[in-house]
């Protein structure tokens, strides 16, 4: 079953069961609720009943006449019969609910079961009886036809909530499972690509375990660029060291072949050497290949970090000399630090050479540092090109390329590189910078590992 049907039906089952809870106790309190009023209401009525028959025999001359027509407003649910007795048991007056709505209310009637119960009140004036009243009623007032009328509505009602609520939650489960389906669909697609060693690129998205699973395969997808150049320059170098001992045993069996030299014990353990590296080297290739190259453990140190800086600026001299760059350290205090030599090593060779390959001729590149009790701040200031603010916090990423940077030689690992350093010593980098004006790389890391 797809991640879209799981969806829909688990959104399904959810929106009936909150619905149908949701429906029965509503129903339950309103039924209860009606079923109350209709009590009191007939409570009332009953005394309004009793009142105005009291009122009207008390009238002299009495009209029994207009007495019915009055008792006749009074035959509405739950009562449908009203009989007044004199004291002595002589019927007065007999009014019907039949009388009054004929056969469409009465087929109504008879198509629910109901029973009939009969209530006597006796009309007292004066402390004297002055007539009986027999009120005929529905045996309860929820079996009236109003109650029933108002249940059956209910339930339709009820009944038409449910199916809107479900088709929209259907709807909404319909959006949102094809928004997934479709983020799901793009990271497949991505993992495909990755598979396949194609070309792809990644978006945020506002689902948070899409966006981090994306994350994880674009670091992924890094991972194994990097795997892949780390091992295309180890064949390069295999490839390299296996023509030394070509070329000298291709150069003693050319030389064999003219009689230029003999083939002596002397010969033939030169030649045994050279073979027996080859063999060396094709025994190790498929190990050095496939084995997983797992992270180089730290070689912590003790050393002066203005001697570090100043051996690694000697170095880069002549090159930036011959491009007119000024290249200065302006800190000369000695501070020792604890931490590994050549991962710091690289980490300043790199930026260094970032600065030299986006500063033009006549700028200059400044190295400077200040230390505290607990860390040292590294700072590498150049007059360069600059890093637009969009684009600073992509900058780290492996195989990344400023849009202005395009005309200028590089594959965007040295600055990854520098980064993956500075986490494993646990410092921070941090940069400034602004279009045509410069860059400043800020590197903060402990004194002592």
């Amino acid at each position: 079953m797809t991640m879209r049907k799981i969806w829909l039906t688990i959104l399904t089952l959810v929106a009936i069961i909150s619905v149908g809870v949701n429906t029965l106790i509503l129903s339950s309190l309103t039924d209860n609720y009606f079923v109350d009023y209709l009590t009191t209401s007939y409570e009332n009525h009953v005394i309004e009943i009793v009142e105005y028959t009291k009122n009207s025999l008390l009238k002299k001359p009495t009209s029994y006449d207009q007495m019915v027509i009055e008792l006749e407003t009074h035959l509405d649910d739950p009562v449908v019969q009203i009989k007044l007795y004199k004291p002595t048991g002589e019927l007065i007056i007999d009014v019907k609910e039949s009388n009054l709505r004929g056969n469409s209310m009465m087929g109504k009637r008879m198509m629910t079961e109901y029973r009939e119960e009969v209530d006597q009140f006796d009309v007292i004036s004066q402390g004297e009886i002055i007539g009986i009243l027999n009120i005929t009623r529905q045996s309860s007032t929820e079996n009236s036809l109003v109650a029933l009328l108002f249940k059956s509505e209910l339930l339709k009602n009820s009944l038409i909530s449910t199916v809107i609520a479900l088709i929209i939650a259907f709807l909404i489960g319909l959006f949102v499972s094809s928004r997934m389906s479709k983020a799901l669909k793009e990271t497949a697609d991505v993992a495909s690509a990755i598979e396949l060693g194609g070309n792809f690129s990644t978006k945020k998205h506002y689902i948070k375990e899409i966006s981090q699973l994306r994350t994880t395969l674009e670091a992924l997808n890094t991972r194994l660029k990097m795997k892949q150049k780390s091992r295309k320059v180890l064949i390069d170098q295999m490839v390299h060291q296996a023509r030394t001992p070509l070329t000298i045993l291709k150069f003693h069996l050319e030389a064999l072949e003219d009689g230029l030299i003999d083939l002596n014990d002397e010969e033939m353990t030169i030649c045994h050497t050279q073979m027996d590296a080859l063999n060396h080297m094709i025994s190790n290739m498929s190990g050095l290949i496939d084995a997983e190259n797992e992270a180089a453990p730290l070689k912590i140190e003790t050393f002066e970090l203005n001697q570090l800086l100043k051996q690694i600026t000697r170095g880069l001299k002549t090159q930036f000399d011959k491009k007119r760059i000024g290249l200065e350290i302006i800190t000369h205090e000695k501070v020792r630090i604890e931490t590994d030599k050549d991962k710091l090593s690289q980490i300043i060779y790199n930026l260094l050479t970032n600065a030299y390959k986006y500063t033009h001729a006549n700028g200059n590149v400044k190295v400077s540092y200040v230390a505290t009790s607990e860390q040292v701040i590294l700072t590498i200031k150049d007059t360069g090109i600059g890093i637009d603010t969009r684009e600073q916090e992509h900058i780290f990423k492996a195989y990344y390329r400023i849009d202005n940077t395009v005309d200028v030689q590089g594959e965007g690992i040295g600055l990854f590189v520098v980064k993956e350093h500075i986490d494993a010593l646990n410092g921070i980098i941090e940069v400034e910078s602004e279009l045509g004006k410069g860059t400043i790389f800020r590197i903060k890391l402990p004194l002592k590992f």
